[in-house]
Order: structure tokens, then C-alpha cells, then sequence
């Protein structure tokens, strides 16, 4: 143990004893370390950490499941149904399929809230309770029982200064009182991340049919029972209802997967892609200072043979070397944990919303093991060559040559492969990032079927206890139109029910009126939206055949609709579409086609166009607004808010952006991890070109005798260049050569993280390996130059 101690004290003599070396070494082991544990603390929050529920193995995500899709929502009644009847659930409960608006007034300025409708048992189900005051139960999803509210934490907080006396009290939600019956406590994270959550009741007309879906199921299963038991329970129950309800439910089931895969989702494969990036990253660190070690071990030489020759054992020598690795690791650790912290939070910053809202990114006790367990596997990883190295000296020829020449063939071959290993790594991590960009690029130049310029929108949404009839809620939303449309700057103010790209499908069956009645695994489907006379044109929508609507059809909802090409091109492959009639929705109502505009690409700018077809009205309590403008959108907010507070004082408006940043938004995930893969490439790449030129620099510093004599003898200096980067070109060469090879078997994997773009693309490969061969040249050509700069006289005195 003693000898320990002397090993470790000798070590930091060595650290101090040479600084820049040590400055050096620290820096690359920081920044690779530091990556990695920045990244390990995503992948232990999202794919090792457990959801934050009690027995979360058990709870299960139910989609409706039907032949033309499996990512369903379900209908009110048909949800009742199953969790009546089913036997292998303990808790069967379901929420919204969206976020509901709530306008919160009093006590303060008007305030738009977001709300999740839940079963009375969804708390139940999740198992988690609020920290002050109760749950809901299920009386509460009865009228005159669903008047009670729980609020989040950060609601209260916010808006109500964390008052504990709020509890039992009535807040106006919408104009109507909701009793406040609980508070969740800090940090819970539930599927949905809403300001507060209200009952769901079942009592309303909107609940007592089969044909809308709108419901999303969730489910803790009995002790013992498997997922796979829960899905045949299910399943009998779907068969049953099909023979009950031909009309609405043939050919429809639940599709069960477990709640984690559902939160976790496709974040899964982006995150564990980063985390191999990163760990490229670690080796080309880990090579770096390994060659530094060797340079330091080849300057040593003496040293070591004279402590050989005083009785030192090779296997004590060794022992000191990786001592020394250690030390450096385990600091480089340290400073690397640092610096994870930071990058923990740009990490988070940056993630807008791609991160599963359970995951609860930090710097835990298990991220700090993984650092630690990495540091020390990292310090033998690099300081096993040196060691070794340490054990094939030759005494006599080290004590009679000193440094001069000892550096050997065998440490010139571990120095380039390692050179050749850094170059291949680094290809491979840039094709990967390469591809990457393209995607982005590709994705980003999409035509989303509109013009986004200098559009405004924002989300208005009405109290429905002020505006309980249709009627009131089509006056509020015309003056609004009037007077909007008076601004300075405005140009057209359209409506519509949801927003492109917002992340809201609406979709419904419907069949073409005077064909046979299809069952329901036949019909068509399409996303729906309500907009007024001003949309097209406010979003620049092209017209393609008809006309749009006019102001009387939106006005008195008229039975009429335009539909986009898409579902022109489903529905009507070798028919004139303009006056057919499509039977539609709850109330099976006929509306003639009147018109047919150009695809939306309403859901993502990376799934093709879906079908959608738009119904003229007003009579909505929720409208989004676009508003087209001559000069920068954002200039007429106030302006906005003035004229809708002028028609009504208590209403909100809520969401305002830019339809720019609309689109920005919703390419949110693939820049993400573009720029994570983007970041950790230019760094494997600086540390690669560092590589190669500390090898290079250290073969000219090796070489200058031979420089010298070479020079003495005739040569020139384009000679001595064109030598020197030949042997530092010749390494990149092979290593750019490998690394292709290795792209090509690994890039597969990211095949579903690509858009536009293939995994193989040649141009890619082409430019990266382009890239890494002109960095590693300048690499090369700074020591060859200064190779061309030695005095032949000082060369041939060398040693």
C-alpha cells in the first residue's frame, strides 16, 4: 500500500512537472467525459430511469386500433364499455385527446389556461394524488358533480402565490365557478402537461355516441396479469361491440403497448444514437492523449531504464505509468462532471419539447457512477500502451542512446494506427451528422402548401358560459373580423379550427352520398377544419377548381365544403368532384363540394398531405386566427389585443406567433438531435486534426538529424514538405477509407431519423471525406512546413 502512495505522489509531481502537458491531456479527457455524461443523463432519465409512478411496468397506453390506422383515439361510449366490462385491468381510465382552453378571470387580468378533461379515476390509475386536497372520483363525471378543478403547481404558484386557503375555494373558469378541491405537488409530470385538469362528463351529448372519437385510454393492469392477457380481454370486448354496433365499431379494436414506449417513443433511438456520438468522441480523446502519453513515455526512456537499472521491476514501471493515466483520468473526470452540468441545462434548453415530459433531466447519483466508471476505464484504456511500452525497453541501448532514436518501430506503428483509428471515427460520426443536415435542409424546404410570410396567428378562445349559443359566438368572431381587418398593415384576417402543423388531427370518416353504404373498415377519412371566407386567401391556399366560400355560407354554416386534392384523388379518382355530396361526422349530414384547393400539409411536414375537408362557419368557441400583413406580423399584437378586449374586456388570447415560427416549431425534434450529432462531429473532427498534427509534429521533432543530413546532401524544401505530409496523408488516407467503410454498415441505423435523404448518399460520403482529407492536410502541412525551416548545420549537431 505504501508503494500505492508513492506511485500517486510521484504522479502529481510528474502532472505538476510538466503543465502544458497536463493542460492538454485534462482538456481532451474534459470534453469527452464531460459530453458522455451530459448524454448518459438523457439516456438515465428516458430509457433507464423508471416513469414516476408506482409500478409503472403496469400501466398501459390503449389506441383504437382499425384497418386504416392504429393510432386512434376512442369513442366515449365504447371507452364505458370496456372499462365496465373488462377483467384484467385494475384501473381503466382515459383523458382528452387534446388540451382543452379554459379562460380563467378575476382576481387579476384574463388568463388563457390549458386543461385536461379526465375520468374521475385517471389520478387513481397513474397513481399519484395531489399534495394538497383530493383527487376527483368518479361521481365527479356526472353533471352537478363536475363543477371541481385540480390545479397544477405551477398554476398556483403563479397565479395564486402558492395560497393554501385557495383549496375549496371557486375560481371562473370560463365564467362558470369551479370548486378548487386540490393541488398537485411539485415535479409530478403526468402525460399531459396542462395548467389544471377538470372531470370528464359523460352525462353531455357529446359522450352518448360511437362515431366521434375523442377519448385516450389508459389502464393499470391487475397483479400478475401480462400485456398480452390485457389485449385478448380487450379484444372479446371489441368482438362483442362489432356484433352490437356494426355501423360504428365493425372491424375496430384497442392496440395496447406499455405507457413507457409510448412517453419514450422515437426520443428512444435519437437519444441512444447520441449516446454511441459521444462515445466516439470518448476514443478519439482517448487516443489523443495515448499518443500524447507515448511522446511523454519516448522522452522518458532514460529515466525508466535507469530506475530498471537501480531495481525497479518492469511490472512496478508499468504500474507507475497506468498510476499516472488514472490520476489524469480520474481529474479529467472531474473537470468533465463540471462541465456535464452545464451541458446538462443547454441540453434541456435546447430539447423545445422533444424530450418525453417524465423525463427529469438532471445529474444524479447514478450519472455521477457512469462518470466516475468511465473515467477510470477511460485511464487504463489510454495508459495501457505506454505501460506496455515501458516493458519492451532495452536497457542497454536506452542508457547508451538517451532519447535519440528511441522511439522504435513498434511505437511509430501504435502512433499511426491510433492517428488512423481518430481519422476513421471521425469520418464516420461527420457522414453520420452529414446525413443528418441534409435531412434537415430537406425538411425544412418542403412547400407546407401555403405561404407563411408575414402571417400572424394567434388563438382566441371564448367563454362558453358568456357565449353559450352559436349564434353569440358568430357576432363575437365577425366584429372581431371587422375590426381587424381595419388595422393598419392588415391585409386579410382568416379563421380556422386548428392550425397547420400544430400537432392536432381532426380526423373523420365519411362516404360519398348515393354510393352503397361502405362498412366501416371501407370508408374514407379526412382531417376536418372550420374556416371562414378569408382563409385561403389569408394563407394563400391555391384555389385549384370552384370557388371558396362567401360570406352568408359562413355566416349561417351553410351545407357546404371544399375539400383538398388529396381527397379528391381518394375519393373521386374518375369523377367530376364539384357538386358531389359527402356524408359526414355525428350527424350524418350531407355538404356539397364546392370547391378544391391545394394539399396542406396540416399534420408534419414529413408525412405526405393528408385528405381535408373545410366547413364554412363562425359558430365556434374556439378559432385560431391568421392574419396576413404588409410589413413584420408582430407589430400589430397590441393592436390585436386592444380590438378583442374592446368587444369583450374579460377575453384572452392566447399562442401568438408567427406562422415562420409555426413551422420552426415543428421541425423541433430533428434540429434537435441535428445539432447534438452537428456539435459532437466538429469535435471529434478538432480533436482528430489535433491527433495528427501532434503526430506530425513529433515525427519532424524525431526526424530533424535526418532533416538535416537530407538537406546537407541536396535536398529541397519542397523535398522535405512533400515527405513530411505524404506520411501524415498516407495515415488520413487510410483512416478516411475505413471510416467510409464503417459509415456504411452503420449509418443504417438512422434510416428512420432521415427525410429526403437516403442513408447511403454518395454526395454526403463525398463531402465528408473531402473535408476530413483538406483539414488533415493543413494538419500535416504545419509541422512540414516548419520541417523546411531547419538550419542543416544545427540538425547535423543534434545530440
Amino acid at each position: 500500500m505504501e508503494s500505492i502512495f508513492k506511485d500517486i505522489r510521484y504522479g502529481f509531481r510528474s502532472m505538476l512537472k510538466r503543465p502544458g502537458f497536463t493542460a492538454i491531456a485534462l482538456l481532451a479527457l474534459a470534453l469527452g467525459i464531460g459530453a458522455n455524461t451530459a448524454i448518459f443523463s438523457l439516456v438515465n432519465a428516458v430509457v433507464i430511469q423508471p416513469l414516476p409512478y408506482p409500478d409503472p411496468d403496469r400501466l398501459v397506453w390503449a389506441w383504437g386500433n382499425f384497418p386504416g390506422g392504429n393510432r386512434a383515439s376512442v369513442a366515449p361510449l365504447d371507452f364505458t364499455d370496456f372499462r365496465a366490462q373488462n377483467k384484467t385491468f385494475e384501473q381503466f381510465a382515459a383523458s382528452s385527446t387534446v388540451t382543452l382552453p379554459a379562460n380563467l378571470t378575476g382576481g387579476g387580468d384574463p388568463e388563457r389556461l390549458t386543461a385536461s378533461a379526465i375520468t374521475g379515476n385517471y389520478f387513481q390509475t397513474l397513481g399519484v394524488a395531489p399534495a394538497l386536497g383530493r383527487g376527483f372520483s368518479l361521481e365527479n363525471e356526472k353533471t352537478g358533480q363536475d363543477q371541481v378543478t385540480v390545479l397544477s403547481y405551477a398554476l398556483w404558484q403563479r397565479r395564486f402565490a402558492g395560497d393554501p386557503k385557495l383549496l375549496n375555494q371557486t375560481i371562473l373558469l370560463d365564467g362558470k365557478p369551479y370548486q378548487v378541491i386540490g393541488v398537485m405537488g411539485q415535479g409530478v409530470n403526468l402525460p399531459q402537461t396542462v395548467d389544471l385538469w377538470v372531470p370528464m362528463n359523460f352525462d353531455g351529448p357529446d359522450m352518448k355516441q360511437r362515431r366521434a372519437h375523442f377519448i385516450r385510454p389508459i389502464g393499470r393492469l391487475k397483479e400478475g396479469v401480462t400485456l398480452a392477457q390485457a389485449q385478448a380481454d380487450t379484444d372479446v370486448i371489441a368482438g362483442v361491440l362489432a356484433e352490437q354496433f356494426p355501423d360504428t365499431n365493425k372491424g375496430w379494436n384497442l392496440r395496447l403497448v406499455p405507457l413507457r414506449d409510448q412517453l419514450v417513443g422515437s426520443s428512444r433511438t435519437t437519444i441512444l444514437i447520441l449516446f454511441g456520438a459521444v462515445g466516439f468522441v470518448l476514443l478519439i480523446a482517448c487516443a489523443n492523449v495515448a499518443n500524447l502519453l507515448l511522446v511523454r513515455a519516448a522522452a522518458r526512456q532514460k529515466e525508466i531504464a535507469l530506475r530498471t537499472a537501480l531495481g525497479a521491476s518492469r511490472m512496478r514501471i508499468a504500474r507507475q505509468m497506468i498510476t499516472e493515466s488514472l490520476l489524469l483520468s480520474i481529474f479529467g473526470g472531474a473537470l468533465g462532471a463540471l462541465l456535464a452540468v452545464w451541458g446538462v441545462q443547454l441540453l434541456v434548453s435546447l430539447s423545445e419539447g422533444s424530450l418525453p415530459v417524465t423525463a427529469d433531466v438532471k445529474i444524479d447519483a447514478t450519472v455521477l457512477g457512469f462518470t466516475l466508471l468511465v473515467s477510470l476505464l477511460t485511464g487504463l484504456l489510454f495508459g495501457l500502451a505506454p505501460a506496455l511500452r515501458t516493458m519492451k525497453v532495452n536497457l542497454s541501448d536506452s542508457l547508451k542512446e538517451g532519447t535519440r532514436g528511441a522511439e522504435g518501430t513498434l511505437k511509430n506503428r501504435t502512433r499511426s494506427l491510433l492517428v488512423v483509428f481518430e481519422s476513421a471515427v471521425a469520418v464516420m460520426l461527420l457522414i453520420g451528422a452529414g446525413l443528418l443536415v441534409r435531412s434537415l435542409i430537406a425538411l425544412q424546404n418542403v412547400n407546407p402548401g401555403f405561404d407563411q410570410k408575414n402571417v400572424l396567428s394567434l388563438r382566441v378562445d371564448l367563454s362558453r358560459a358568456k357565449y353559450d349559443t352559436p349564434e353569440k359566438s358568430a357576432n363575437f368572431f365577425q366584429e372581431l373580423e371587422r375590426r381587424l381587418s381595419g388595422l393598419p398593415g392588415v391585409e386579410t384576417v382568416g379563421f380556422i379550427t386548428e392550425l397547420p402543423l400544430s400537432g392536432q388531427p381532426n380526423d373523420m370518416p365519411f362516404i360519398v352520398e348515393g354510393r352503397p353504404p361502405a362498412s366501416p373498415d371501407q370508408e374514407f377519412g379526412a382531417d376536418w377544419r372550420r374556416v371562414n371566407q378569408n382563409y385561403f386567401n389569408a394563407l394563400r391556399i391555391p384555389l385549384l377548381r370552384g370557388r371558396s366560400f362567401t360570406e352568408q355560407e359562413v355566416q349561417k354554416s351553410d351545407k357546404v365544403m371544399v375539400v383538398s386534392q388529396s381527397l379528391v384523388d381518394r375519393a373521386f379518382p374518375n369523377e367530376e368532384p364539384l357538386g358531389k355530396r359527402l356524408i359526414t361526422g355525428i350527424r350524418s349530414e350531407p355538404y356539397e363540394i364546392v370547391g378544391i384547393v391545394g394539399d396542406i400539409r396540416h399534420r408534419s411536414l414529413d408525412r405526405d398531405p393528408y385528405a381535408t375537408m373545410y366547413f364554412p362557419t363562425r359558430q365556434s368557441g374556439r378559432m385560431n386566427l391568421v392574419i396576413r400583413t404588409q410589413n413584420d406580423p408582430m407589430s400589430i399584437v397590441g393592436g390585436v389585443r386592444k380590438e378583442v378586449q374592446a368587444i369583450d374586456r374579460d377575453q384572452p388570447i392566447s399562442a401568438i406567433r408567427t406562422m415562420d415560427e409555426l413551422i420552426a416549431s415543428s421541425v423541433a425534434a430533428p434540429r434537435y438531435r441535428t445539432t447534438l450529432l452537428a456539435l459532437f462531429a466538429a469535435l471529434a473532427m478538432i480533436l482528430a486534426a489535433t491527433g495528427i498534427y501532434g503526430v506530425m509534429s513529433y515525427s519532424v521533432t524525431q526526424r530533424t538529424h535526418e532533416i538535416g543530413v537530407r538537406m546537407a546532401l541536396g535536398a529541397r524544401q519542397l523535398d522535405v514538405l512533400q515527405m513530411v505530409v505524404r506520411q501524415g496523408m498516407l495515415l488520413t488516407l487510410v483512416g478516411v477509407v475505413l471510416g467510409l467503410g464503417g459509415a456504411y454498415l452503420l449509418t443504417r441505423v438512422m434510416s428512420s431519423l432521415l427525410f429526403g435523404v437516403t442513408e447511403k448518399d454518395p454526395i454526403t460520403f463525398g463531402v465528408v471525406a473531402a473535408l476530413l482529407i483538406a483539414v488533415s492536410f493543413i494538419a500535416c502541412f504545419v509541422p512540414a512546413r516548419r520541417a523546411t525551416k531547419v538550419d542543416p548545420l544545427e540538425a547535423l549537431r543534434y545530440e
